[in-house]
Order: structure tokens, then C-alpha cells, then sequence
């Protein structure tokens, strides 16, 4: 009967960046801040020879 399932085209509530699913879109949106928010812009260079941050 299908009266549990979600419907993937109702509202969005998979994070693009890491896959993570979740139940609200509340939720996704509170995710999205906390866990890729805060991404530095500048990557690091492996090039750089200080060895890294071990």
C-alpha cells in the first residue's frame, strides 16, 4: 500500500555533500549549517612542507 514510505520528490531530506539522510527538512537544513557551514576556503597544499597536522 506504500502508506509508510517516503516520497523522495515531496520535499528534500538527503545531504548533497555527505549522503547523510535525514527525516525533516528542518533537520537537513540545521545539518547543513552545523556540519559543512563552517568549510575553510583555502585548502591545503600538499606541497607546502611543513608536514601537514600530524
Amino acid at each position: 500500500m506504500g502508506l509508510f514510505k517516503r516520497k523522495s520528490k515531496e520535499s528534500q531530506t538527503k545531504c548533497d555533500m555527505c549522503g547523510t539522510e535525514l527525516h525533516y527538512p528542518e533537520r537537513l537544513k540545521r545539518h547543513m549549517k552545523k556540519a559543512h557551514g563552517n568549510v575553510p576556503a583555502k585548502k591545503l597544499d600538499p606541497n607546502a612542507g611543513d608536514g601537514g597536522t600530524w
